[in-house]
């Protein structure tokens, strides 16, 4: 009568009771690696870096450069054919 019940040792887990207990320390080891993952990002002060650095040779000026060339180019050939439309009509005007 001390409050104190003995193990039932005839019980049986169903069948889905060991897939659980797998689970549950798949998730365990999801949430240490997170863990780690997130430790390592607050002391490097960046994130963890899985491929590799690529290193810039070009100047921010020569990089802004190269990105206008075809945009000049496109410019200087819609300004061509806006100046022959504009002859065109200037000499159909005339007639």
């Amino acid at each position: 009568m001390g409050g104190h019940a003995e193990p039932d040792e005839s019980y049986v887990y169903e069948p889905w009771y060991k897939y659980g207990i797998y689970f549950l320390f798949f998730e365990a080891a999801i949430a240490i690696g997170v863990t780690i993952y997130s430790l390592s990002m607050s002391f490097s002060g960046q994130t963890v870096q899985f491929k590799k650095k690529m290193v810039h040779t070009q100047t921010k000026a020569e990089r802004l450069q190269a990105e206008q060339a075809p945009v000049d180019q496109k410019c200087q050939a819609l300004e061509e054919k806006l100046r022959e439309a504009c002859l065109k009509a200037a000499a159909e005007s005339k007639h």
